[in-house]
């Protein structure tokens, strides 16, 4: 009988150590609200496969005064877009509320408000980790010399 009770005691002992080393991996949520988000890269995705085509930096679409801001999201819904110390407009508010929801399984995330670069919408979840952000954005422009609009993607890279 004491022999049985030793041999119960140790695995329970083993289950119990087992399970406290199991790490449980973060949500999407918890990746997303963990801290606040600033740009890292970027650019257009002319033939939409995935890959920026042209950086920001290169085609003139972002300013400078828009690199330092960033992006928090509450695990709530809500979001605060920040200006960073320098604003493009002295006239502009610091921040800015938005609102935001995961769509398709979490592989979609929806802003309402200017969240990104004053961009809101759609935004297809590139990838989301602890450290990296990535978005794409599918939009339609009307470009000079072209007889149709094209629709492009927009791919924001940010990171904490």
């Amino acid at each position: 009988m004491k022999y049985f009770s030793n041999s119960w005691l140790l695995l329970v002992l083993i289950l119990a150590c087992n399970k406290n080393d199991q790490k449980k991996e973060p949500t999407k949520t918890e990746l997303l609200t963990s801290q606040s988000w600033k740009y890292d890269s970027g650019g257009v995705d002319q033939d939409r496969n995935g890959t920026v085509d042209f950086t920001f930096a290169s085609t003139g679409l972002l300013q400078p005064c828009i690199l330092d801001n960033t992006g928090t999201f509450n695990a709530n819904g809500t979001g605060i877009a920040d200006e960073g110390a320098t604003k493009c407009s002295v006239t502009a508010p610091q921040t800015t509320p938005f609102n935001w929801n995961f769509q398709n399984n979490e592989t979609e995330i929806n802003v309402v408000g200017p969240a990104f670069f004053g961009l809101g919408g759609k935004f297809t979840v590139k990838e989301l980790t602890t450290t990296a952000l990535s978005l794409s954005k599918d939009t339609t422009v009307t470009l000079t010399g072209f007889p149709a609009p094209m629709t492009i993607a927009l791919i924001v890279n940010l990171k904490h």
